[in-house]
């Protein structure tokens, strides 16, 4: 089976080595694309074939590995994901490989190929952020936040609201010129505690993972009966959500490296490589976008009027 799907600038031909393949990782990428492709992105698993010829068989063992020059990028997740990334740029072509498809974790179906996507966006004006992304209109909003800082939450609670929604984890980002957001994938993923505000998203649940000690909702949202507005804008503002216990939504200074450590840490560990020109970009996109802090209070339609208020 093949899939074509835009990541931010990049177009990528995606070709599954089977239709469980497909089944697995199609429904959470967020844009199909009729455009010529950049790159060719091969998925298989041991059960068919051997890695991708061009890897070192060194690379695979327990530990994660990585390289990445001009060339090309290769990432072994090792303990943390039996799952192998590669990108060939003078080749044009990417693999995704994992022994045994049973062993996919819930978090890379979620998400997948997102090393692989950074990867590509590397030479270009863009870069994956670990940030949600919604748009009231074409004014877009990205939320920076560490763990656990609510960005999903108020990602959905917009979405319910007829926000435009780009992504409540990893969202691709335009740094340079005039910037923007625009959607990686078609899925997010909730925290247990907060599953229960979200009482219309249970359709789109298409399992409950345990990652890293943490309880997740994974949600397919293109499973909606009406399928939420899943696109990108033009960005407007960078917030970084801070819960200071405000009794009502509040914008504040904040200092860049704050941002840029909420940016990074997630990102590094997720798409590991190229960090300097990930840096780079970051710091283009803070000083054309600078940034504040949010604390958006424990009310949604009041957070959400106050971001309306904040990009007119």
């Amino acid at each position: 089976m093949r899939l074509s799907v835009d990541v931010g600038p990049v177009t990528v031909d995606l070709r599954f080595e089977s239709a469980r393949m497909a089944e697995m990782f199609a429904p959470a990428l967020a844009v199909r694309s009729d455009r010529p492709a950049d790159y060719v992105l091969q998925v298989s698993s041991g059960e068919t074939g051997k890695p991708p010829a061009a890897i070192d068989a060194d690379l695979l063992d327990g530990e994660m590995r990585f390289s990445a020059d001009k060339d090309g990028y290769a990432l072994w997740f090792g303990r943390y994901a039996q799952t192998l990334h590669t990108v060939d740029y003078p080749a044009r072509r990417a693999a995704y490989w994992i022994p045994r498809a049973d062993d996919i974790p819930a978090w890379e179906r979620t998400r997948p190929f997102l090393p692989a996507f950074q990867a590509m966006l590397s030479p270009t004006d863009w870069v994956a952020v670990h940030a949600a992304g919604i748009a009231d209109g074409e004014r877009g909003i990205l939320l920076v936040g560490q763990g656990k800082a609510g960005k999903t939450s108020l990602a959905l609670a917009a979405l319910e609201a007829g926000w435009r929604f780009a992504g409540d984890d990893f969202v691709a980002v335009r740094a340079d010129g005039d910037p923007a957001i625009a959607p990686l994938y078609a899925t997010a993923r909730l925290r247990a505690d907060m599953a229960g505000r979200f009482p219309a998203l249970r359709p789109a649940e298409r399992e409950i993972s345990h990652d890293d000690g943490e309880t997740r909702h994974e949600l397919q949202l293109r499973a909606l009966h009406s399928p939420p507005s899943i696109t990108g804008a033009p960005l407007a503002a960078v917030l970084l959500l801070r819960r200071r216990g405000a009794p009502s939504p509040t914008f504040s200074p904040v200092s860049n490296a704050a941002v840029l450590s909420a940016m990074a840490a997630a990102t590094a560990t997720a798409t590991p490589g190229y960090d300097a020109i990930r840096l780079r970009k970051y710091l283009r996109l803070l000083a054309v976008r600078p940034p504040l802090a949010f604390d958006p209070g424990p009310d949604f339609a009041a957070a959400l009027a106050a971001l309306r208020e904040h990009v007119a």
